[in-house]
């Protein structure tokens, strides 16, 4: 496992990335994706499919929010002000983790028409 506890490290900076990107990114895949397979999944009663992919799509999300909260609990002693790595990183993983938490809430939200709803109508 990589250490994340230098703020400007290469392995950290790019932690820092793909938490704050993971969460747009898997609901765009969410979203086209359930969109794609929906007529597949209509023509072969396979509707599991599209329950499948929300759940992929949550966990990856959720991997996201908890790899921001550790950058951010690295860089805790980082301020608002700015400046500096240590203040990037602490903004970084303060808005990776709220990001992907929201994004984790609007997949089930989508996720949830899927389970009442069938793809036929």
């Amino acid at each position: 496992m990589a250490d994340f506890s230098d703020v400007n490290s290469k392995s950290a900076i790019s932690a820092q990335l793909i938490g704050v990107m993971i969460g747009p990114l898997a609901f765009g895949a969410d979203l086209l994706l359930s969109y794609m397979l929906v007529e597949h999944s209509c023509s072969t009663g396979h509707f599991y499919v599209l329950h499948v992919i929300s759940v992929v799509c949550f966990v990856l999300v959720l991997g996201g929010a908890w790899l921001s909260w550790q950058q951010y609990q690295n860089a805790r002693e980082g301020n608002d002000e700015g400046g500096s790595p240590l203040d990037r990183s602490h903004f970084l993983g303060l808005m990776g983790t709220v990001s992907s938490l929201f994004f984790a809430v609007v997949i089930i939200a989508n996720a949830v028409p899927r389970f009442i709803l069938s793809p036929c109508d």
